[in-house]
């Protein structure tokens, strides 16, 4: 989605904002090669391993010069000669902690399984990529982005179960609820075009369109959609008026 809008807007650089569920290293890595920009809430942690009150990967820091993690306490992991594939096909590379370190440490507890030896964290053969978003989404701007692209997307979904009582879908299968979603979303689109460019502004754009389409013989359909909205014109300021009346309050 984000290389289409950077194609559409014909941009050399974009700025994208998503949220968590959003979160996949390897689209990271497909939009920072592209030159877009994402602030994403990052995904850390191991959640098996915070129930059980254990360290997690980002307790563990990464030394670029020496190519080690060091671990809360104090000791270094250092890489395996042979990088990994995890099961979802990502290459990475394996830090381990030493069994002599390990075994006499007293966070072992709080660091292993009573089963386990020594420690490993893995890395990611391009973690820098996700090193970069940790560190934009830790700075200040990263707080203010987010709380406006929740006020930006957010309220189109508010406003179609509030306004337009839309709180479940009426047909069944996945074609017939992606075209009525569809119908939904260009009701809201429609209804937006219109509070933004104001209806006069509306019909002129689509005039001008009608004038360039008489050249590939999409005019008459053009205009009777003009006619369309002329009549929509000449009704919706009395509709406005039954709406305000019925609204309101008796004194």
């Amino acid at each position: 989605m984000a290389k289409a809008a950077k194609e559409i807007l014909e941009a050399e650089t974009l700025q994208i904002l998503a949220d968590a569920g959003y979160y996949n290293s390897e689209d990271l890595k497909a939009c920072e090669d592209d030159g877009i920009e994402v602030y994403v809430p990052p995904h850390e942690g191991n959640g098996r391993l915070e129930k059980q009150d254990r360290f997690v990967r980002k307790d563990f820091s990464y030394d670029a010069a020496t190519n080690t993690y060091r671990c809360p306490a104090g000791q270094l992991l250092h890489p395996t000669k042979k990088p990994w594939m995890n099961t979802s096909g990502r290459i990475e590379i394996r830090y381990l902690g030493s069994k002599a370190s390990c075994g006499s440490c007293p966070l072992r507890a709080s660091c292993l399984s009573p089963e386990a030896k020594y420690r490993s964290v893995s890395r990611w053969e391009h973690e820098d990529v996700l090193d970069r978003l940790r560190q934009r989404m830790a700075g200040e701007d990263a707080g203010k982005l987010m709380r406006r692209r929740s006020a930006i997307v957010e309220h189109p979904f508010g406003t179609l179960k509030c306004r337009a009582g839309y709180q479940h879908f009426l047909v069944r299968g996945f074609d017939k609820v992606r075209g009525e979603w569809s119908l939904m979303a260009l009701c809201y689109n429609f209804t937006r075009v219109l509070n933004i460019l104001g209806f006069e502004r509306f019909v002129a754009y689509m005039a001008e369109k009608a004038c360039v389409a008489c050249k590939c013989g999409l005019a008459s359909a053009l205009r009777a959609f003009l006619l369309v909205l002329q009549t929509f014109q000449a009704n919706i300021a009395l509709w406005l008026e039954v709406v305000t009346l019925r609204a309101t309050p008796v004194p």
